[in-house]
């Protein structure tokens, strides 16, 4: 399986040069997000999470301490903020705090190619 930076850079590869695209690597501000996208509509943080898929309980990313405070406020601001669980059979977008907190089933609806991923991020800043 390949490391959640490949992971994110292969998501990357597919946004087009009209989304502004800032990967974060910031070892004095623990807890931000790993990803910040600017597009003609709205801006999007998310964090991403590399993990193995369950087959019979909820996938429950793991967010430190920090990340959870960090993500949970900048949504209480009202700004738009992500988790992404990354799998080896598909990636789950998590939209609200409730999605982060409760995680999704194996079952429950995926995106199955970085692709998809990618269209999904663009839609959301561009509209």
């Amino acid at each position: 399986m390949a490391t959640e930076s490949e992971r994110i850079s292969s998501i990357h590869k597919y946004i087009s040069n009209d989304v502004l695209v800032w990967k974060i690597h910031d070892s004095y501000h623990r807890g931000i997000a790993d990803a910040y996208y600017s597009g003609k509509k709205q801006d999007l943080w998310i964090e991403y999470k590399s993990q193995i898929m369950t087959k019979k309980r909820r996938l429950t990313p793991r967010l430190s301490s920090l990340q959870r405070v960090w993500l949970r406020r900048q949504y209480e601001l009202g700004r738009q903020v992500w988790v992404i669980i990354l799998t080896d059979v598909g990636h789950y977008l998590l939209k609200t705090p409730e999605e982060w907190e409760r995680g999704p089933l194996p079952w429950d609806p995926c995106v199955t190619k970085y692709r998809h991923v990618a269209e999904a991020i663009e839609e959301h800043v561009n509209g």
